[in-house]
């Protein structure tokens, strides 16, 4: 049972993590409807992501130098300022000036995440392990589900600024009174004990396996997400439902980032981690081929969710996969190149998605994403093979990353 500052915390991060979301399906669909530029939508796309590349490789470092819960007030601070802006700027049609300030918004988020995560083992005491896994699956989740929450709220652009804004102060009070000082030197986090039996890859083959699916996903997904305005605009306008784009737009958007919500439950399947990872990417690809093909919104719904999910598992099991096959005494800094890895692949697809859907369709995107999946598929059979875990391996991949960064 999480005590209530863990709960107050957890609260406060899932609040500001999806505010800082909120407005950029409604900054994209401003973008594409001023410029009519696949370029600069894949610019605007990309912008969300380029602070995460750009800064991941030092930032989590201030929140072993600093007071962590100072730090966490300062980006909950200025997130609420920028998020006025941007919602100022939205009001007043500047939305190159908008895109900039929610561009800076994610930079000066960037922090709070290691500062939080580094802090919990002090904070939640012997409910960490508990209070880590949620904290992941919150940081997890707001990178799709406030966009999704985002596109839904197309319906009512207005309404997207103001309920940003409004989230962030409510962030920033339930995290008043919360204190995380400055980390002393201690001994490492204990590690989870693994299960018995199963298998796992060899050591160099699985680093390199990890962390090509984890790419493939973060660009598949993205690219994706990105495609979802053309297809909105070229095929759904039209339905029998009569959807507009921007509302055909919102609720794709939608069902793929409230699909990954249901991660957890495809991976309750269980089985070894290579069929784990072949199930994941099969489901990954008839998603996508069911969602390119549907002939309209109605049915591109459900194939949508099963992607959001699918992927989801995939990148949990992949992750752990990174874990086993990875000695402890540098799984840290294997654990920071994949995440610069999967964000720079997401970046690449929301950049590129547009020009190649404007050539060929979105239609012929998707199926060349699935396409994508379906060829990664038979790399994860050839390179999984028993050999003898590290110690320290985990079960939990995103716990494992929570607790390397908390030691």
């Amino acid at each position: 049972m999480t005590s209530p500052s863990v709960r107050r915390v957890l609260a406060s991060h899932a609040l500001a993590s999806a505010a800082m979301s909120l407005p950029w399906p409604l900054l994209m669909l401003l973008v594409w409807r001023s410029t009519h530029s696949d370029l600069w939508l894949g610019v605007t796309a990309a912008a969300r992501m380029a602070p995460y590349v750009a800064l991941s490789w030092w930032v989590p470092r201030l929140a072993d130098r600093l007071s962590r819960d100072r730090l966490v007030r300062a980006t909950l601070v200025l997130r609420c300022a920028l998020l006025l802006g941007v919602t100022v700027a939205t009001a007043m049609d500047a939305v190159v000036v908008a895109v900039l300030l929610a561009t800076v918004t994610v930079a000066v988020a960037t922090p709070a995440y290691p500062a939080l995560a580094a802090g919990m083992p002090r904070l939640a005491g012997a409910g960490s392990t508990r209070a880590t896994d949620l904290l992941v699956t919150i940081e997890v989740a707001s990178f799709v589900v406030g966009p999704a929450l985002g596109g839904l709220l197309l319906a009512a652009p207005g309404l997207v600024g103001p309920l940003a804004v409004a989230s962030s102060l409510a962030a920033w009070g339930l995290y008043a009174g919360i204190r995380q000082p400055r980390p002393v030197p201690t001994g490492p986090v204990p590690w989870p004990r693994e299960p018995e039996g199963g298998q796992v890859p060899a050591r160099g083959g699985g680093t390199r396996l990890a962390l090509a699916l984890l790419v493939v996903v973060n660009l598949v997904v993205a690219a994706t997400g990105v495609s979802l305005i053309h297809l909105a605009e070229a095929q759904w306008v039209d339905a029998p439902w009569g959807w507009n784009d921007a509302t055909a737009y919102g609720v794709a958007t939608g069902a793929l980032g409230f699909g990954a919500l249901g991660g957890p439950l495809l991976a309750r399947g269980g089985g070894p981690l290579g069929a784990r990872l072949r199930r994941g990417l099969l489901l990954v690809t008839a998603g996508l081929l069911a969602a390119g093909l549907a002939p309209g919104l109605t049915w591109a719904v459900g194939p949508l969710v099963l992607v959001g999910a699918a992927a989801v598992a995939v990148e949990a099991a992949a992750t752990e996969l990174l874990q086993r096959a990875v000695p402890d005494d540098r799984r840290a800094g294997v654990l920071g190149v994949a995440d610069s890895a999967m964000v720079l692949a997401a970046l690449v697809g929301a950049l590129v998605a547009p020009a190649v859907s404007s050539w060929w369709g979105a239609r012929a995107l998707m199926l060349l994403l699935a396409l994508g999946c379906l060829v990664v598929v038979p790399l994860a059979r050839r390179a999984l093979r028993a050999t003898p875990r590290h110690r320290g391996g985990l079960v939990a991949g995103s716990a494992s990353m929570v607790n390397t960064l908390a030691e």
